[in-house]
């Protein structure tokens, strides 16, 4: 059984007290979420068709985590999903394969975290209000409204209304401009959503990622203000799942590799987008210039990295965290090949480019260091003594 399959089990647990394979997709970035909105409104068949990566480890993956999620011993429930707006909410399917199909809608659960619904109340209002969520979670605004209208003649005092009003009104305006910004970024992040999360759940994201879209739109031509960070078309575009313009709309800034949290978001989103090296180049810059924002690399960087930022972290003797990317070169020296020189940047520590140039500089069949090596290891034990003593102990024995 693989750790880092676990660790994706054990963090959707813990996050959303379940285990979906539809989530784990999304959250490994196997599954593009503009993808799975297609496949929602019927227009991809099988949503394996567009999965990122090689079928059969892709198959091995969810295969792995069903075996790990049922030996917890959590309840396996069958998980449908019917498509959304003008598809007429019909069955979808994930493969024609069967026993992938059965894997794919089979969902593990230790605790409820379901939106919430009406179960002592008059039967007629709780269908009423039940319906209205689970319309809202299809994106199907017209019949929200048709149910609302409904709840209010049936029971107009009922206490879910106003909160499924705010919700049902929210979806109006997506078919109007934003007439101000930063009212909408007011209005999203503390009124929808903490309403949209209490009331629906893990499921509040398709109702919330059109409104951070429509949001994106207006914000194409907002210039990064560091003392707004959110007021930008990087931020909202990640809370819309779209990592593509995340990365786009930071590159467009013309100060994106010297601010720390573009760096960040850019280093995110590449690595949502599988462009592992070009995350790794802005993962590396942010270890230069802003070593105290490194610890996001836990978090926000790709699965390897963080393994890799563990390891680091448990080294004796210590590093900085300005040293890792430097570290990580001698871990996996044939990034020296793949990232470029470091003489134009500024940023750079000599350590890094004392070793970046000592990898790109030996030769595999060396077996004996040359008097430029020598030469070079002295100068990296005078430019950073710790270093030098991981250098070393990476070296093979003679």
């Amino acid at each position: 059984m693989s750790h880092p399959i676990q660790q994706a089990v054990d963090q959707l647990l813990l996050e959303q007290g379940e285990y979906s394979p539809l989530e784990l997709l999304l959250a490994e970035g196997r599954l593009d979420y503009s993808e799975y909105e297609a496949w929602r409104t019927g227009e991809i068949p099988r949503l394996e068709q567009v999965l990122f990566g090689d079928p059969e480890k892709l198959d091995s993956l969810l295969a792995e985590a069903q075996e790990y999620a049922a030996a917890l011993t959590l309840q396996p429930e069958t998980l449908c999903y019917h498509a959304w707006g003008d598809a007429g909410g019909s069955p979808l399917s994930f493969s024609d394969n069967n026993i992938r199909e059965l894997r794919f809608h089979t969902v593990f659960r230790k605790a409820k975290d379901q939106p919430q619904f009406d179960l002592f109340m008059d039967a007629t209002a709780t269908n009423l209000a039940n319906g209205i969520v689970l319309t809202l979670i299809d994106r199907n605004n017209g019949e929200a409204h048709r149910l609302l209208d409904q709840l209010y003649e049936v029971d107009p005092g009922h206490p879910r209304l106003g909160a499924l009003e705010r919700m049902v009104e929210a979806g109006d305006r997506l078919a109007e401009q934003v007439a101000d910004n930063a009212q909408e970024l007011h209005y999203l992040k503390d009124e929808l959503l903490p309403l949209a999360e209490r009331e629906l759940g893990r499921e509040s994201r398709n109702l919330l990622v059109p409104h951070w879209r429509r949001l994106t739109d207006a914000l194409q031509d907002q210039a990064f203000d560091p003392t707004w960070p959110e007021l930008h078309a990087s931020y909202t575009a990640g809370r819309a799942l779209d990592w593509e313009t995340v990365r786009r709309a930071t590159q467009e800034d013309p100060g994106w590799p010297q601010q720390a949290l573009l760096l960040r978001r850019h280093a995110h989103a590449c690595g949502r987008l599988h462009n592992l090296l070009e995350s790794l180049q802005s993962w590396i810059r942010l270890c230069w210039s802003s070593p105290h924002e490194a610890v996001a690399i836990t978090t926000e960087a790709d699965t390897d990295l963080q393994q890799m930022w563990r390891l680091f972290l448990a080294l004796d003797p210590e590093l900085t965290a300005e040293d890792f990317p430097a570290w990580l070169l001698l871990i996996r020296p044939g990034l020296a090949q793949q990232l470029p020189s470091p003489e134009d940047d500024e940023l750079c520590p000599a350590s890094y480019a004392r070793v970046y140039h000592m990898l790109r500089e030996r030769q595999p069949s060396q077996n004996t260091p040359d008097a430029i090596e020598i030469q070079r290891r002295g100068e990296l034990k005078q430019l950073n003594p710790e270093l030098f003593i991981h250098y070393m102990r990476t070296r093979p024995a003679r």
